[in-house]
């Protein structure tokens, strides 16, 4: 157990004109999770969950986002490694996105699209966001 790491990170649920942003990876996830995801990455030292989702999605998008709330977490567990994250709600404050090179691709799609790209479990994740979502009655 002494060479067991952890990772923690940050992904957002952004919604656009009731869409949501996906991106997608130049390689498929390690996780066995496809080439769609949501955009998001690893804190880095010093930093809070909030600093780390404005940095990434900023470096892989170019969006500015506003933060919502934190909506979901979750775990993966590997051998010798455990990733820790944490979904946020977010909305963007401009919509050119531009993809850094982590990315080939990114569209928005609707609720009913989504589970076309997204992994069972992440989609789950999702739309349960979108309920709450639509139920706080926020304009984009």
């Amino acid at each position: 157990m002494e060479n067991i790491k952890f990772h923690i990170t940050v992904k957002a649920i952004v919604i656009y004109h009731q869409k949501i942003l996906i991106l997608k990876r130049v390689r498929p996830s390690s996780d066995g999770l496809g080439y769609w995801e949501l955009p998001g990455g690893g804190l880095e030292y010093g930093e809070t969950p909030h600093e780390a989702l404005i940095r990434e999605l900023k470096e892989e998008t170019g969006l500015d986002i506003k933060i919502i709330k934190p909506v979901y977490t979750f775990t993966a567990i590997r051998p010798d490694y455990q990733t820790v994250g944490i979904g946020f709600l977010t909305i963007p404050t401009n919509d050119h996105v531009q993809l850094s090179h982590e990315h080939t691709d990114y569209q928005f799609v609707s609720s009913t699209e989504l589970l076309q790209y997204i992994d069972k479990k992440i989609y789950d994740d999702i739309i349960m966001t979108l309920k709450e979502y639509e139920s706080m009655h926020i304009v984009d």
